[in-house]
């Protein structure tokens, strides 16, 4: 039900209060999706230390946690005052709504489960998530609605079905008419079509795992396949923000042929100045008509209609090979240049206002770099500071590496590279500084071995102005700051002189100085 005109005034006092603080309310720190959080005054390089910082606690949840925890400050929560609010999303399809600063003794808010989740064992030979798949794409905020928006994934009648929600920020009850099924449709005789006429979108071969958006006054939420089974594609789906009754328009990657999920790690579609969205495709069909795998798309509008996109020359080579586009898009702020990167190692820079279609050769109105050798690029984190842009990525069995792009060029060699090396490159990458004006801040990475989780996940921060420089892991006590499982993709979320930390081990990790 739609809140009474009490309810918004009370939720509009609440938004005016905590908009001068840090808020962290979509994936990866905002839209333009650079995973940094540049209002940090608290953590600084002098005080993440061994003997001033560590494992604070844990807030307790019902599952696994792979999506990014959200940070609103000053929300005033039904009966009990005004707090520093963390939201949690699980697999077992619950959302927590924590205060952010109790840890010695946590304060759970609200909890609200969305439903039933979807057993793995219903998809055949998948095993990338295990057991089950509720809410796997970060939910994203809207503080002038007063809502949380998020997608579960339900077993209803033994079948997958998506659900859209819009959860009142202050006590998790349902709002503007959801939650609603999610359902999709575009002409087309692609994968799955009915009579080569028009393809419908099939839950049964999705899962969504980018994070949502909220823009233009719609809500945009993206699908990608389970372990490339079934008649899958990439799709883009809408909705009325205000009126989740509403749906506003779908788009496939491939209507008329297979594949070009838009998956990007879990990462959500970044959003220009002028209202604009970006995605990237992976494995799958291109023919630049109605086939778009492979590709750095623009869309316009509430009803996601494309306008311009950006394909690699050899992407029929990044299909075969499994090789796709993986990570991204994230926007250099104050500009339209694109950055993404693929499972062959290569960072690419895109111009947003001009994107060029199909490559011709690896030369032309972009760049692209061999940022790592091994395993490829699936989350970076983006810096941008007065003297340039600085990307970090994280290398498989390697080490940690800044490249720097400034006037809009890549230097195709590291400006700074760290000594310690990680396992995975499935890693969570945020920066947190107070501001960039005085180029110092600290790069946090999240690592682990994702093919065994008895193995313990690490958390470390390094010196993002000299990544040689580490400040801080959780093995120098050898174990009372062990985060627990380790949690592929997944961002930690920093935010007022604290470090949220997902984990599948059902807790969010809380770091602090002691």
């Amino acid at each position: 039900m739609v809140r009474t005109v009490l309810g918004v005034l009370s939720v509009a006092a609440a938004v005016a209060t905590a908009s001068a603080q840090v808020n962290v309310l979509s994936a990866n720190y905002g839209n333009d999706r650079t995973n940094a959080n540049l209002l940090e005054t608290k953590l600084t390089p002098a005080n993440v230390a061994p003997g001033s910082f560590g494992k604070i606690g844990s807030f307790p949840v019902d599952g696994q946690v792979y999506a990014q925890p959200l940070y609103v400050s000053g929300l005033n929560i039904s009966g009990q005052g005004r707090h520093n609010v963390l939201f949690v999303f699980t697999q077992h399809n619950s959302v927590y709504a924590w205060d952010a600063d109790a840890v010695a003794q946590p304060i759970l808010l609200w909890t609200v489960n969305l439903g039933p989740p979807v057993p793995t064992a219903l998809f055949e030979e998948y095993t990338d998530i295990e057991p089950e798949i509720g809410i796997l794409g970060t939910g994203a905020i809207d503080l002038q609605r007063g809502v949380l928006y998020v997608v579960s994934m339900n077993l209803l009648s033994g079948s997958p079905m998506f659900r859209l929600h819009a959860l009142d920020l202050t006590n998790g009850q349902e709002d503007l008419n959801g939650p609603v099924y999610i359902s999709g449709m575009s002409p087309g005789t692609g994968a799955g079509s009915v009579d080569e006429i028009v393809l419908p979108f099939d839950s049964q071969w999705h899962i969504q795992r980018p994070g949502l958006l909220v823009a233009n006054d719609a809500v945009y939420i993206c699908f990608g396949s389970h372990g490339d089974q079934g008649d899958w594609h990439g799709w883009l789906v809408t909705y009325n923000a205000s009126d989740l009754r509403q749906p506003l328009g779908s788009f496939a990657t491939t209507a008329n042929g297979a594949g070009g999920s838009i998956w990007q790690s879990g990462r959500a579609p970044a959003v220009d100045d002028s209202g604009n969205l970006y995605v990237v495709t992976g494995n799958g069909d291109y023919d630049g008509l109605s086939n778009f795998a492979e590709s750095f798309l623009k869309f316009t509008g509430s009803r996601a209609e494309l306008s311009d996109w950006f394909t690699p020359s050899d992407w029929q080579t990044l299909s075969d090979w499994d090789t796709d586009l993986s990570a991204g898009p994230a926007l250099i702020p104050g500009t339209h240049l694109l950055l993404g990167g693929d499972k062959s190692g290569r960072l690419y820079l895109v111009d947003g206002n001009a994107m060029g279609h199909l490559a011709a050769t690896d030369a032309g109105p972009f760049q692209a770099i061999q940022a790592v050798q091994q395993s490829g690029i699936y989350q970076f984190a983006l810096w941008n500071r007065p003297d340039g842009a600085y990307v970090y990525v994280q290398e498989e069995e390697s080490i940690l590496k800044c490249y720097q792009i400034i006037g809009g060029n890549m230097n195709p060699e590291p400006v700074s590279e760290s000594s310690e090396w990680s396992h995975s490159s499935f890693t969570g990458l945020a920066i947190s500084a107070n501001g960039g004006q005085d180029q110092t801040g600290i790069l946090w990475l999240t690592t682990g071995y994702q093919l065994d989780p008895a193995i313990t996940g690490i958390l470390r921060a390094f010196d993002a102005s000299d990544l040689s420089h580490e400040l801080w892991n959780s093995e120098l006590t050898n174990g009372p700051d062990r985060p627990g499982t380790f949690a592929k993709f997944a961002i930690p979320t920093v935010a007022n002189g604290k470090v949220y930390v997902p984990t599948f081990s059902n807790a969010i990790v809380v770091y602090g100085l002691l």
